[in-house]
């Protein structure tokens, strides 16, 4: 089937739907009718759009600075002798750290029992 059978097809049927009365005198009027003005949006939102974009453009934007990054150096030997009164504040964090791995380390051996003892 090609174009042509189609065409004659949907010719040979006449429509039986009968429209509505008035439908003619309906599209008519809405016809003569004034169209209907846009919006107030629509009619500012182009120069609007313009004016956001060329404040965009002119405003100079101040970037905040950046904090210097501040490097703190401690001699080695005043970290050894706060270790040795107590004061090093990360002594605790690191004998928990500590622990914690042998705590690990004792966990993996005792629940993988595929292991050998020459591996472990």
């Amino acid at each position: 089937m090609n174009e042509s059978d189609i065409d004659q097809l949907l010719r040979q049927e006449a429509p039986e739907i009968t429209p509505r009365p008035g439908l003619e005198l309906r599209i008519r009027t809405a016809l003569r009718q004034t169209p209907r003005s846009g919006s107030v949006i629509a009619w500012f939102a182009i120069p609007a759009t313009a004016v956001i974009a060329v404040l965009m453009v002119l405003v100079p934007w101040k970037k905040k600075p950046e904090p210097a990054e501040t490097v703190v150096s401690i001699p080695q030997a005043s970290i050894e002798e706060s270790t040795e009164l107590g004061l090093n504040p990360l002594g605790n964090e690191a004998k928990a750290l500590r622990k914690d791995a042998e705590r690990t380390g004792r966990f993996l051996i005792d629940c993988l029992p595929s292991l050998s003892v020459s591996e472990r």
